[in-house]
């Protein structure tokens, strides 16, 4: 869900790490480097990267088009495929009779079903439309801030991720003892706020 939503949740974080030589070739190579692109590899993830933020399908960012004056707006696109369990046993019964008695075999072997299991399957992905999901992220660079349009946890990691490998950068959730930790004004407000322990508020 992006942020042109009616409605959406956002994680902040904190943009960490030093970028060497131009900062915006360095941004604009690092765009370029995680664009959107398929994968050949097995598995239920058949496509990710960063696409544009007004059109999911479009990941040329010709112009820079990610550039909003001092912000980077992209989004991040992930395309699963995944097969329904009942129809993978469905068929992978269909080709072992067919196997057993174009071979004369008794059995196959447990190598042999889960050869055949990972083929079914591979097969199957190119019969199936794609799950497609996508995540807004905008980076204020200026405030060494960013803004994601979720709270999976499993959605964050992917970003976070990604946008390590793109642009050699870390995405530090801004949870609020980190960001009270940024904002204590002297030394002994800092010894102060690490003292602070989780309390039961229920009676």
């Amino acid at each position: 869900m992006g942020f042109a939503s009616r409605s959406v949740s956002v994680m902040r974080y904190r943009v960490k790490g030093n970028i060497e030589g131009s900062f915006w070739d360095s941004i604009h190579d690092g765009v370029k480097r995680g664009s959107y692109s398929r994968t050949d590899q097995p598995g239920e993830l058949i496509g990710f990267g960063w696409t544009s933020i007004d059109d999911f399908d479009n990941y040329e960012f010709n112009g820079a088009s990610y550039v909003r004056s001092n912000y980077v707006a992209l989004s991040f696109r992930i395309d699963t495929v995944r097969i329904p369990p009942r129809i993978l046993e469905t068929e992978v019964k269909k080709e072992r009779r067919k196997l057993l008695e174009r071979t004369g075999q008794k059995r196959m072997s447990a190598n042999q079903m889960r050869e055949m299991k990972e083929a079914l399957k591979e097969s199957l992905k190119r019969q199936v439309f794609p799950s497609i999901q996508v995540f807004d992220l905008v980076w204020d660079t200026a405030a060494s801030v960013a803004y994601l349009s979720a709270l999976s946890p499993r959605a964050r990691e992917r970003v976070e991720d990604h946008f390590k490998k793109s642009f050699g950068l870390s995405l530090i959730p801004l949870l609020p003892y980190i960001r009270s930790m940024e904002m204590v004004a002297t030394e002994k407000d800092r010894l102060s706020l690490e003292q602070v322990r989780s309390c039961v508020m229920a009676p």
